[in-house]
This record gives C-alpha cells, sequence and structure tokens, in this order.
C-alpha cells in the first residue's frame, strides 16, 4: 500500500497529519527518496475534489512540512558539517546528486531553496548543503516559506485539476483511482530515473580508479 492509498482510507482529522508527518519524513537524509510526496499530493489533491479533503487544508498542512522539514535538514546539515557528504548515509547519494545541490547553493545561494523544491531528492539535499556551508536559517526562512508554499499548491492543485478534467469525462467515482494510477506512473518513472543516475555514476567512479 502507497501513502496515497493509506491517506484515500483515512478520515480527514488523520489524513492531515499524515500529510505533514510524510513530507517532513522526505527531508530526513536517506530516508527521503524513498517517501513518494508527490502521489500523496496528488492524490490529497484528488480527494479535495472528490469532497473528502479541504483543498486549502492540504497546501497548509504540505507546506507545513516542507517547511519544518527544511529547518531540520539545515540543522542536521550545520551539525555534521563536512562530514555530511562523507559520512555513512551520506555516501549512499549518488555523487552527481550532491554535485547538483552543492552547484545550485553555491551558484544561487538562498534562493536555491525555491528551485531545488521542485527538483525529488535534490530538494532534500539542498537545505542540508546550506546547512553544512553555515548559511544561517533566519536568511533562508523567507525562501523556504516561499518554496513550501508554492510546491504545496503546484503538486497539490495539479492533483485537483487531473481530478476535475476527469470527472468530466468519466464521473466522480473514478477521481480517486486515476489520480492514483497517474501517481504510480509518475513514481515508477522516478524510480526508473533514479536507478540510472546511480549506475552512471557508479560506472563514472570505476572509470576514474
Amino acid at each position: 500500500m502507497t501513502p496515497g492509498d493509506l491517506l484515500a482510507t483515512l478520515p480527514p482529522l488523520a489524513a492531515y497529519p499524515l500529510i505533514t508527518a510524510l513530507v517532513v519524513l522526505e527531508s530526513v537524509l536517506f530516508i527521503g527518496p524513498f517517501v513518494p510526496t508527490l502521489g500523496l499530493l496528488l492524490v490529497a489533491g484528488g480527494l479535495a475534489y472528490a469532497g473528502t479533503l479541504t483543498l486549502p487544508a492540504v497546501i497548509a498542512c504540505a507546506a507545513a512540512g516542507a517547511i519544518m522539514g527544511d529547518f531540520q535538514a539545515h540543522w542536521t546539515g550545520r551539525r555534521l558539517g563536512d562530514g555530511l557528504r562523507t559520512g555513512r548515509f551520506g555516501r549512499r547519494v549518488p555523487g552527481p546528486v550532491w554535485d547538483r545541490a552543492y552547484a545550485a547553493t553555491r551558484r544561487c545561494g538562498r534562493p536555491a531553496l525555491l528551485v531545488c523544491r521542485f527538483v525529488p531528492l535534490v530538494r532534500t539535499l539542498a537545505p542540508h548543503a546550506a546547512g553544512a556551508a553555515r548559511i544561517p536559517y533566519r536568511s533562508l526562512a523567507p525562501f523556504s516559506v516561499t518554496a513550501g508554499v508554492a510546491w504545496a499548491c503546484t503538486e497539490t492543485g495539479v492533483g485537483y485539476a487531473s481530478a476535475a478534467s476527469w470527472s468530466q469525462l468519466v464521473g466522480r467515482q473514478s477521481v480517486v483511482f486515476t489520480v492514483g494510477a497517474v501517481a504510480a506512473a509518475l513514481l515508477l518513472a522516478l524510480g526508473i530515473g533514479t536507478v540510472v543516475t546511480r549506475r552512471r555514476s557508479r560506472g563514472v567512479a570505476r572509470g576514474n580508479e
């Protein structure tokens, strides 16, 4: 059962905290890549259209989770410092992905959180990298809040709009099933992309030995 499937079976009072908790969990190093928040928010948007959940509440819970996740990721990165990338968990992340997160932080500075929030896996690493670079959180907070709200609106809105469009074709009862199928397809594509990236990075590492 995926988080989206679980969400569809829960009452609203349990669904809202689950959304926040899973979005926060995505920002935890090494665990984050395995938390399918895209599918979660697509399903949540579909449930909001179906009337099971309330759209503003879903967006607020997702945005709150993103902001809290950035805060704990920054704190972790600041604590680990240079050991962030070379530690036990950091070494499990493909080198090119770390390079992308650090490059975005160096090139864009604090606004990097705005861009990285929309890139899977990189959004987990970017606030860690900012913390390791000793960028004060208070200077990151406005960008974290803006990125979290924009991301929550976008992904939940896509689920809501997809459900609305599909319901005009086949009726309201198929909304949740369809959004879940779309989410599963997107997650499969992301999983394949992650595997390919890891294999390429291993090949490059072997070639450099």
